[in-house]
């Protein structure tokens, strides 16, 4: 029989030895006598008044965490009645303040000379220490799951699902309230999450706000067991709310995603319940979304196109190009003006529409850089014009992140003294939007644009919160009337009326008057009534590259 010995007193002498050359804490456990025995240093982190302890079996309980406790008797007990050999558990004791502390308790079993046995002999350490349990929850962190995923047995059938639970706004707590409130949040609602969990899956915490749900079985195929179980933790959570008085009032959101024998094993499946989450946050949050491989597709689409992107700036611009839509001025019937459309034809995405582009650029913060290349290059071109056409005037969109996140004005300013370009040949055209009328940068901006005389139209009007105060206020020089208006307005008595009085009424307040999406002669005839200043659409051209709108439409007469 292997690892036989028999004198308690000279292995707790070797025992003591050791305990000087290490931080961990050893033990022997005497399991004819049952006896416990910790080396000394033990007293200053646990709860032990004393390194023995009798009656182990028992007694040892006192000192470990309670729900934990059934946990260490089934080890232990298959010890004893020589089921293993050996003893590898991670659970919590308690400190000398009665708060649990995760360790990593591990030792092997050394027999008498009758082949029983005898002592079991190892060492504690603490699992916050090395960082594998999460110090404000208790849980184990994200490597612990990860070793879960990749060690799951995909020789048998299995299903399950993660479910990714995230605290919403709770970087806007900790700046309110302070970030303890924060982590009492987070404690709070991963015991939450724990109570619902029990008996389902193993629960981690995540980075940030976030704690995930292991569940590798479920009995059943109907419904959907991830948002049940979600839909429970969110019972929890409000109750907790409710009981405190909505002293602090927060939601979470969850995401989820399902896997089989086939996907059991693959670590990709945490990104995709991240993906879920943040959707779900996208989507209002509050709510748990399910997994969508199509909408993942596109996501990973849309990073794609994003880096390609990036790539396209960083090589001088290269695949961009500005078009140009003719602007017909009606009172001169000529066409004086354009405005300028970017488009992006990329190698490996093709020609890709600006509705596809543009909101990348935006959320990237890439438009900025792209908003000064338009910026450039439009009032180049315009200046290329002028020597045809002096009053040649273009129209260049700005964006809402353009507006608010760079100084629009200085490269505007830079580019118009570098060009010697003159105010009146150039109009910047902003969507109306919620955002522009609540932002007092917003109206700063565009009062700097007024002090230096540039002109600002009010894009897609009708479409957002279209007010007069908001136009008298921005101090707007035109407004662009939506195309949803004109598109019906031969056949809708009612956008033709809100169409001619908003003409009235914005000639009354000197304001210029544009429609767009003139697309066809009915359209075209109709409006001329309604005496536009100008007149923008498929009607006359669709936006074009340079060399075309020189060949057809630079300085073009029409006939109204």
């Amino acid at each position: 029989m292997e690892n036989v010995v028999s004198d308690f007193d000279q292995i707790d002498g070797i025992l003591k030895v050791l305990s000087e050359c290490t931080d961990e804490f050893l033990y022997i456990y005497d399991i004819k006598k049952n006896l416990f025995k910790i080396t000394e240093r033990a007293k200053d982190v646990f709860l032990f008044d004393d390194t023995n302890v009798y009656d182990a079996d028992r007694e040892i309980l006192q000192y470990v965490y309670p729900e934990d406790r059934k946990l260490l008797a089934d080890s232990l007990w298959d010890i004893v009645i020589g089921k293993t050999d050996k003893h590898n558990l991670e659970y919590r004791w308690l400190d000398k303040q009665g708060n649990p502390i995760w360790i990593s308790c591990r030792g092997s079993v050394l027999y008498d000379q009758d082949g029983s046995a005898r002592y079991l002999l190892g060492r504690i350490s603490e699992l916050g220490r090395r960082n594998k349990i999460d110090s404000i929850t208790g849980l184990y962190r994200e490597s612990s799951l990860r070793d879960d995923i990749i060690g799951m047995d995909q020789t048998k059938e299995i299903k399950g699902f993660l479910l990714l639970i995230g605290v919403d706004n709770l970087k806007d707590i900790n700046e309110k309230y302070g970030k303890d409130a924060g982590d009492e949040i987070l404690s709070y609602t991963s015991e939450c999450v724990k109570e619902s969990a029990k008996g389902i899956g193993k629960v981690y915490r995540m980075d940030g706000d976030e704690i995930m749900v292991l569940c590798e079985s479920y009995d059943t195929m109907e419904g959907d067991p991830a948002k049940e179980l979600y839909d429970d933790i969110r019972e929890r959570v409000d109750e907790y709310i409710l009981k405190s008085g909505y002293q602090i009032f927060y939601t979470i959101s969850g995401g989820s995603v399902f896997f089989d024998k086939k996907s059991a094993g693959d670590i990709e499946m945490i990104e995709k319940a991240g993906f879920s989450l943040r959707e779900a946050k996208r989507q209002g949050k509050n709510a748990c979304v399910r997994y969508s491989q199509e909408r993942y597709d596109e996501y990973l689409r849309k990073l794609d196109m994003q880096e390609e992107l990036r790539k396209a700036i960083n090589n001088n611009f290269d695949g961009f190009e500005m078009y140009y839509q003719p602007i017909v001025n009606i009172e001169k019937r000529c066409i004086l003006g354009a405005e300028a459309l970017i488009r992006w034809n990329n190698e490996k995405f093709g020609r890709v529409s600006p509705g596809a582009f543009i909101p990348l650029l935006e959320e990237s913060g890439l438009i900025i850089p792209v908003g000064r290349w338009i910026i450039k290059t439009a009032m180049e071109q315009c200046k290329k014009w002028q020597a045809v056409i002096p009053e040649f005037r273009v129209n260049i969109n700005l964006s809402f992140v353009q507006l608010n996140k760079s100084d629009v004005i200085k490269d505007i300013d830079n580019c118009m003294e570098q060009l010697n370009f003159k105010v009146e040949n150039v109009l910047f055209e902003v969507t109306e939007s919620g955002e522009l009328e609540s932002d007092n940068l917003m109206q700063n901006v565009f009062r700097s644009f007024k002090m230096r005389k540039l002109n600002l139209a009010i894009d897609d009007f009708g479409t957002g919160y279209s007010n007069l105060r908001y136009i008298k206020e921005m101090m707007f020089d035109l407004v662009k009337i939506d195309q949803s208006f004109i598109r019906n307005i031969k056949e809708s008595r009612y956008d033709y009326m809100v169409v001619k009085q908003f003409t009235e009424l914005a000639h009354s307040l000197n304001l210029k008057v544009c429609y767009e999406g003139v697309e066809t002669n009915d359209d075209f005839e109709c409006v001329l009534g309604l005496k536009p200043d100008y007149i923008q659409g498929f009607y006359f051209a669709r936006p074009v590259p340079v060399a075309e709108f020189e060949a057809n439409y630079l300085g073009r007469q029409c006939v109204l």
